[in-house]
């Protein structure tokens, strides 16, 4: 395998896997896992090639996961299971940076699946659409795919199905690209690439966070939360003070209000000081 590029690598010289996966639900502690994953490879502004599969969970699926992408239960009957194709799947991904549309939550199950079969996580540089559509596109209420495609024109838009969002997905990096070509910013270090371990709870990316939150905490310092809540295909910005972390939840107030809130960890993109 190739060296992994470095931030400076101009984006022209890239090539890309975006990928998104379906689940049975959201609580790893209790053994949720991927259905669906879909992965296209992208560089110049093509993809070039592609990978969908359903896999057999181990434990069912929630009524809510059901709802929002429809997977029938039977479909995945006959499907492998995970570990059958995980093999498949380093390979496709390969050296590559991996692009995600709330990059959080997808790596966090593919590295959690991964550890579940003692095997090593990805650690390909990483970067989040969501975060660049936001400051690309400030103006935009929603940085959902179903509703970036149509304000921003794409090709296609979200269907919470795996290879429809990752094509999606790819659609909507290539309008990012241009974008930043057009202000001169021609290299990956632009995209805030990361590499990490992305393992639910044991993985540095998430340690980097909750150190992050906890320092919040100690210190009293409200933080400008970067959210998306993928079961209802919904973005947005809230300024907490936060007050509590447990169970892979963020508990805290908005100032000036006493109800208390709270933030499921993959669903944070970004978790700034505010002000």
């Amino acid at each position: 395998m190739a060296a992994p590029p470095s931030p400076d690598t101009p984006l022209s010289d890239l090539v890309f896997t975006v990928l998104d996966t379906e689940t049975t639900g959201v609580d790893l502690d209790h053994g949720h896992g991927i259905i669906e994953l879909g992965m296209v490879r992208y560089s110049r502004g093509k993809i070039t090639a592609a990978y969908s599969s359903l896999f057999k969970p181990s434990v069912p699926q929630t009524e809510e996961a059901l709802a929002i992408h429809r997977i029938d239960p039977a479909e995945l009957e006959t499907a492998p299971t995970f570990a059958e194709a995980a093999e498949g799947v380093i390979e496709f991904i390969g050296d590559t940076v991996i692009a995600a549309h709330n990059l959080l939550f997808d790596l966090t199950f593919l590295d959690t699946s991964l550890q579940r079969l003692g095997r090593p996580p990805l650690g390909n540089w990483a970067f989040d659409t969501i975060r660049l559509s936001s400051e690309l596109w400030p103006e935009y209420e929603c940085h959902c795919l179903r509703c970036l495609g149509p304000s921003l024109e794409l090709p296609e838009s979200g269907t919470h199905r795996a290879l429809d969002d990752a094509s999606a997905t790819a659609g909507l990096l290539e309008r990012i690209i241009g974008e930043l070509e057009k202000n001169g910013e021609y290299t990956l270090r632009r995209l805030h690439p990361v590499r990490g371990d992305f393992t639910w709870k044991t993985g540095d990316v998430h340690a980097r966070l909750r150190d992050r939150l906890l320092r919040a905490i100690r210190e009293e310092q409200p933080l400008d939360l970067l959210l998306y809540n993928k079961d209802e295909c919904f973005y947005y910005r809230r300024l907490i003070l936060p007050r509590r972390l447990e169970s892979g939840l963020l508990r805290g107030i908005s100032p000036g209000e006493k109800a208390e809130f709270e933030f499921p960890l993959y669903n944070i993109i970004s978790a700034d000081p505010a002000g």
